[in-house]
């Protein structure tokens, strides 16, 4: 004897799984035996008697009906998940006039075990490699357990992976499951019909403002790609991303594929953005003190895509101006040339700068990182309270940085790894004042073990290689202290010093933090942190600086927004409060 049980069947029983159970204030119902959670909840949705409204009367003659169905109803909510020849017994006491108790034994006995799996293609698709490897990664194969979900949910990845490499009109012409209950054994079969292959034709934008030949670099998918769904939401959320468009329509219709080669044309119609966006904020930040924002950005300068951003952000400790100049090489949001300036000053301890900066760059930025080509010019006035550490230099420096993430969301990381390094230097005479080379090397690393907990690891690693530390200014030098370094001391706080005391920079940097965090309350969550690192002129001779504290956070969209009360640990540190927000990576 066997039984036919087809796709319909199957999203019953799965929906049934999902569905939530009526408790009926007359009626008690215990369903005993060795069941998962899965089980014994399709069960309890599956029962008849567990499907009366409240409102609904139980007389005798409606539960004596209901009643006489349960062991069968049980039955077949055991079938989505291998169970066909279960031993089920029920038994009914009434507690009172008209109040039920009903109790239902379930052995679910051996399941139905798959004997063989025959996946099958016809038309232009039937020998296509990715169909053939999706076929093959089935979720059901000989000697598995039969599972329904399973059998459902496979039967439509094979669909969408027909969608997704360009055979929108597959479908089944069998997909049945055999199931023969005398030897518990299960034959699935399935065969689709691709249909033909269609593939993207002409990309025909309505757009008059912005050049096309950039349009066709933004978008990821070109003529002569498979043409799918998917496909066209890609192409849609990138041409979103871009921040050009304010609105993106595709359009196309199969029916106008071109009779030979099945391309099909694509209409984009694209809605201008607005072209100017202006930003005002105030905040405050522990290593600069308060702080105000001006922004102003053109998304369109000209036709072909290039931005102009402007900055002035003045602050108690830094106030700096500048603007960058954006030239899209294909999508302006992975590949692009940037020309900007910056005009800044910067007062911290003894030391007070005065900086301008233009740098040339060549940015490239994709899923696993960035990579990053410049040279700046660099001219800086300074004086760090020393009497031979006040001057004015001026350098050409070239530098390539990069950073490479591990992290399905960089946002609220759970699991990732983010690794930046750079080299940056510069030649004495025709290039800069000084010879110098240096290179910074970071980590961060986060891992969530159990659900409310987090541990939050980073360090930086950094040298310089020159002959004088006074012979580049403090800009090029490395310091340590504050909210992104070591918290429980002020910014920069940690540095060489001359011979008056004066903090000067070194050549050479080390830090470390670990923290843990746990969650509180919804976006809440507390921590506990212990930094530590120095700057020096020698890694043969130094001191750490180590600070530990606790921390408040909230946790948004953008980010964490983090609070911090830290001490450092020297004899004669201090408490601080240090205030930070942005992504977790």
């Amino acid at each position: 004897m066997h039984y036919w049980h087809t796709f319909f069947v199957c999203q019953l029983h799965f929906f049934l799984l999902l569905s939530s159970a009526y408790a009926h204030p007359n009626l008690e119902l215990n369903i005993n035996g060795e069941l998962t959670d899965a089980e014994r909840q399709n069960i309890s949705s599956y029962l008849s008697l567990n499907r009366i409204e409240d409102n609904e009367q139980l007389s005798a003659n409606v539960f004596k009906r209901l009643y006489s169905k349960a062991q069968v109803e049980a039955a077949k909510a055991l079938e989505p998940f291998g169970y066909y020849t279960p031993e089920i017994s029920i038994s009914k006491k009434e507690l009172e006039a008209g109040k039920w108790l009903v109790d239902l034994a379930v052995q679910p006995g051996k399941p139905v075990l798959v004997q063989s799996v025959a996946i099958t293609y016809e038309g232009p698709g039937a020998k296509d490699e990715k169909l053939l490897e999706a076929s093959s990664q089935f979720p059901l194969q000989r000697g598995d357990a039969l599972n329904h979900p399973l059998y459902a949910q496979g039967k439509q990845k094979l669909i969408s992976k027909a969608l997704e490499n360009g055979y929108p009109k597959a479908s089944f012409r069998t997909s049945q499951v055999t199931v023969h209950k005398k030897d518990l054994s299960a034959a699935i079969v399935i065969n689709i019909d691709t249909g033909p292959l269609y593939l993207i034709g002409e990309l025909q934008f309505q757009a008059d403002f912005i050049n096309h030949k950039l349009l066709k670099k933004i978008t990821p998918i070109q003529e002569g790609a498979p043409f799918s769904p998917k496909a066209l939401t890609r192409m849609r959320q990138s041409l979103y991303n871009a921040g050009y468009f304010s609105k993106v329509d595709i359009s196309y219709d199969l029916d106008q594929a071109e009779p030979t080669t099945n391309k099909v044309p694509i209409t984009i119609a694209l809605t201008q953005n607005l072209a100017h966006k202006y930003g005002i904020g105030l905040g405050y930040g522990t290593d600069t003190g308060p702080r105000g924002t001006l922004e102003y950005t053109n998304r369109y300068l000209n036709s072909y895509g290039h931005q102009l951003d402007l900055q002035f952000q003045p602050s108690q400790r830094k106030t700096n101006l500048g603007g960058t100049y954006s030239i899209p090489i294909g999508d302006p949001k992975k590949d692009k040339f940037s020309l900007s300036g910056l005009y800044e000053t910067e007062t911290y301890e003894n030391t007070e700068t005065e900086t301008i900066n233009a740098t040339i760059s060549r940015d490239y930025y994709r899923g696993w990182g960035e990579l990053s080509y410049s040279l700046q010019y660099l001219h800086e006035n300074y004086d760090t309270g020393s009497a031979i550490d006040s001057d004015r230099s001026s350098f050409f420096i070239p530098g390539v940085k990069t950073t490479l993430f591990w992290a399905e969301d960089r946002i609220s990381t759970d699991q990732g790894i983010r690794i930046s390094a750079e080299i940056i230097g510069s030649e004495k005479g025709m290039l800069g004042d000084a010879d110098f080379l240096q290179g910074t090397l970071s980590a961060k690393g986060i891992y969530r073990f159990l659900e409310d907990w987090r541990v939050i690891g980073r360090a930086e690693i950094g040298t310089t290689l020159v002959d004088d530390i006074y012979s580049i200014p403090p800009s090029l030098r490395f310091y340590t202290g504050g909210d992104q370094s070591v918290r429980g001391y002020a910014y920069k706080e940690i540095s060489p010093t001359d011979t008056e005391g004066n903090l000067v920079g070194g050549k050479d940097m080390l830090t470390y933090s670990i923290e843990l965090e746990r969650k509180l309350y919804k976006a809440w969550s507390g921590a506990a942190f212990y930094d530590s690192g120095t700057t020096m002129n020698s890694f043969s001779d130094f001191t750490m600086h180590s600070g530990a504290g606790v921390g408040l956070r909230w946790s948004g969209i953008f980010g964490q927004v983090r609070l911090d009360l830290a001490k450092a640990l020297d004899e004669s540190g201090s408490w601080r409060i240090h205030f930070t927000l942005g992504a977790d990576l």
